[in-house]
Order: structure tokens, then C-alpha cells, then sequence
């Protein structure tokens, strides 16, 4: 990165992948900055942390708009440059071409990412909070060098590609409705999780009284009940298709108390674990 504000507004942050092939930089541009064209052979994602910027790319028409907490895959060997609108600070993570295609599941959670309707993403607070900590991990990881370190750099790049890959082609938080359905999207990922109305609304940004009305209306349930659905069906198929022990299955679904998932699982199905699994429904 540049020390001066006029170097700044020249030159953005130069990468260099490591043999691994992932690497997390920030890049700190003055308001006026403009970007000369460039070409990397490695992928990039942009995260806008603060600031707004628009992207041109070579060959398509119009530029995308990135406003703070955008994100924006950038293909390798896409010619492209930046305009800042405002001061920038923008965290790139920088993904080579080996790293990518040589794994199928990350090959086709990029692609997902670069052919979405929605040339920049915008998740809501909880996702977009889930991939900060993975994008810090990266950034620790990169610094300390620690016995391992590229493993868990590995992992957590991986990581902020499913999370952005599952997200529906258009994120919009325009209204309560679309915040409330991103919830319940997050719980049925991770019914596993503690999952509380008081965070759920927290999620949402709404009165917990408010949150628990739109939640009903688009699921017909709470949301306690609709997460011990979630679990409940989780752990019957865990026993029944995949051989799990009863204690297992409930850990597994998020379960801490074993009494208590005896309870629920009865009322569920009509009878308890172990009689369930002997007549093998």
C-alpha cells in the first residue's frame, strides 16, 4: 500500500499469491481516485468496507456501483479498473487459478459467483458479519504464520465462497419482510446453531413483537418451534440413514440436553428414539 494521498489515488495494493494460492490484502484509496486498467491471471473478490466506488470492466457496457458492504468477484484475466466516489477502504481476497478449479466444489462456487443475476452482492448484517470473521482470519493467519496457517487460510476462503454462493441473486434489505426471510434462510443452514427470537430479531432489525408476527406469517410457525422441526428432522435422518447413535444425532442437530430431545422427538414422531429406530420408520 502507498503512504501518500496523491499515490493513493494511483496505484492500488499490489499482490503478490503465495504458493498456496490465497491472499487477503486491503486497499486504501483517496476520494478521486482512478484506477488504470488492469489484468491479474488470479481471481478477486472485492469487499467495499467503507466508502462507494464504481467497477468498469472491459467489454460490458455499463459499471457496477459498489456501496459499502458490497462484495464483487473480479475473473482472472477480466480487464478492469476502479473510480472511487469517496474514500475507500476495500479488502480483496485474491483466489488463484489452481486454488480455485483445482477442487470442483470451489470451481462451481465460483462460477455461482460470477454468473449471478446480481453483478454485486449484498448480504444482510449476519452473513456479511460471518465473512468478516473469516476475512480477518485470513488476514491474522497471513501475519503470524503459524504451524498450519495455510490450511486454515484454505478453509476460510472456501468458506466466504459458500457463503456468498448460497445467498439468492437478488439481496435487498428494501423492507422487513426481506430481512426476515433472510433469517429464516440462515436458520435452515444452521438449525444446529443457538438460535434465540431475541438474536433472530437482532438479525432482522426489528422489534423481537414484530419479528415473531412476520416470521409467522411467511412460515406458519414460531421460530423455536420451526428451528426444533429443523432439528428433529436432521436427527431422525442422521439415525435412520446414516446409522448415528441416539446421543449423536441430538449433538449433531444441537441438541444439550438429551432429556429434552427425548421429549420433543416423541412428539414429533409418536414414540421414543430408540422404540422409532426399532421399527424402523
Amino acid at each position: 500500500m502507498t503512504s501518500t494521498a496523491n499515490e493513493r489515488r494511483q496505484h492500488p495494493v499490489r499482490v503478490v499469491l503465495p504458493e498456496w494460492g490465497v491472499m487477503a490484502a486491503e486497499s486504501v484509496h483517496a476520494r478521486g481516485f482512478r484506477m488504470v486498467e488492469e489484468k491479474h491471471p488470479f481471481h478477486e473478490l472485492y469487499y467495499v468496507f467503507r466508502g462507494s466506488l464504481k467497477y468498469h470492466e472491459r467489454d460490458r457496457p455499463d459499471p457496477v456501483y459498489l456501496s459499502e458492504g458490497c462484495f464483487h468477484p473480479v475473473p482472472g484475466g477480466a480487464t478492469h479498473r476502479l473510480e472511487d466516489q469517496a474514500d475507500v477502504t476495500l479488502i480483496i481476497l485474491a483466489l488463484s487459478a489452481e486454488f480455485v478449479e483445482s477442487d470442483d466444489c470451489r470451481a462451481r462456487l465460483w462460477r455461482r459467483l460470477v454468473e449471478r443475476n446480481s453483478p454485486a452482492v449484498r448480504p444482510d448484517d449476519f452473513i456479511r458479519l460471518r465473512i468478516e470473521r473469516s476475512l480477518r482470519t485470513i488476514l491474522a493467519e497471513q501475519a503470524g504464520a503459524r504451524f498450519g496457517f495455510e490450511a486454515v487460510i484454505a478453509s476460510e476462503a472456501a468458506s466466504v465462497l459458500v457463503a456468498l454462493a448460497r445467498l439468492p441473486d437478488e439481496c435487498s434489505e428494501s423492507n422487513s419482510y426481506t430481512r426476515v426471510a433472510s433469517v429464516v434462510r440462515d436458520l435452515e443452514e444452521s438449525f444446529y446453531e443457538e438460535w434465540t427470537v431475541d438474536d433472530a430479531a437482532h438479525r432482522a432489525h426489528l422489534s423481537r413483537r414484530r419479528f415473531c408476527t412476520i416470521f409467522r406469517e411467511l412460515t406458519g410457525s414460531s421460530l423455536v418451534d420451526c428451528r426444533n422441526e429443523l432439528r428433529l428432522n436432521h436427527a431422525a435422518a442422521l439415525m435412520r440413514d446414516h446409522g448415528h447413535t441416539i446421543a449423536g444425532a441430538a449433538f449433531s442437530s444441537g441438541f444439550h440436553d438429551l432429556a429434552h430431545f427425548y421429549r420433543l422427538f416423541k412428539r414429533r414422531f409418536g414414540s421414543a428414539p430408540g422404540e422409532w429406530i426399532k421399527r424402523g420408520e
